[in-house]
């Protein structure tokens, strides 16, 4: 991970940020997230509408970006995900910043606010859900089912092949966003839904958990489609 000079202007920045999150803490939510074993280093509970109206005060800068992800609180790093500067931000440096995402909450705003807006978004993503890593991969197959529409046809074909090849595992959150991107790209064509259809119909009668959900939430979003 990338360290940046002390700069005064930015610690100013830092302390002032941080000062509006705990004016805005709910504590109720953040219990209720520990609960619900979303845990992180330091949550305050914060709405993401409060955090995106706190972000729109600031000038997107990589330096303060980077040192609000550092800090790996939840409201820092989501707002990170928000003021760093698009085309400042390399494959090497999203590829150490995936690094941190551990909750799926982090996943999901970084791949909406950030990755999704990326130029190379495509290459991060085939990247991602080849790894073998469980919390690149979530995050990969979570870009996927965003980013759909910029793919070619042989990226869709890899990331399918990937993901079936994946769709037996205890990690909840890899086969929900599993389920989620094939499911998004059934939204692509017709011949695209076909080829996923056909690739998933060895799991209709699994007994993996992770299977059988796969196919159901792919199921039924075809059905959906073939109803539109």
């Amino acid at each position: 991970m990338k360290y940046r000079l002390a700069s005064p202007v930015i610690d100013a920045q830092i302390a002032e940020i941080l000062r509006k999150l705990r004016l805005s803490m709910n504590g109720i939510v953040s219990d209720h997230m520990t609960q619900n074993g979303i845990i992180y280093k330091k949550n305050y509970g914060v709405s993401i509408p409060r955090i995106k109206e706190i972000a729109t005060q600031y000038t997107p800068n990589d330096d303060l970006a980077l040192q609000l992800w550092n800090l790996q609180i939840r409201e820092t790093m989501i707002l990170a995900t928000l003021l760093v500067p698009v085309d400042s931000l390399t494959p090497e440096l999203a590829d150490e910043w995936v690094d941190r995402c551990n909750q799926i909450e982090i996943v999901e705003q970084a791949c909406m606010n950030l990755f999704s807006k990326l130029p190379f978004a495509d290459s991060l993503c085939l990247e991602w859900v080849s790894s073998g890593k469980d919390w690149k991969q979530i995050t990969g197959f979570t870009l996927g089912a965003r980013i759909f529409k910029l793919l070619n046809a042989s990226e869709v074909k890899k990331v399918i092949e990937i993901a079936v090849k994946n769709s037996d595992t205890n990690n909840f959150f890899l086969y929900k966003a599993v389920a989620l991107c094939l499911s998004r790209f059934c939204r692509i064509n017709k011949e695209t839904t076909g080829y996923i259809q056909k690739e998933i119909d060895v799991l209709s009668g699994t007994t993996s958990v992770s299977q059988h959900y796969i196919w159901n939430e792919v199921h039924q979003e075809i059905l959906f489609l073939s109803n539109l």
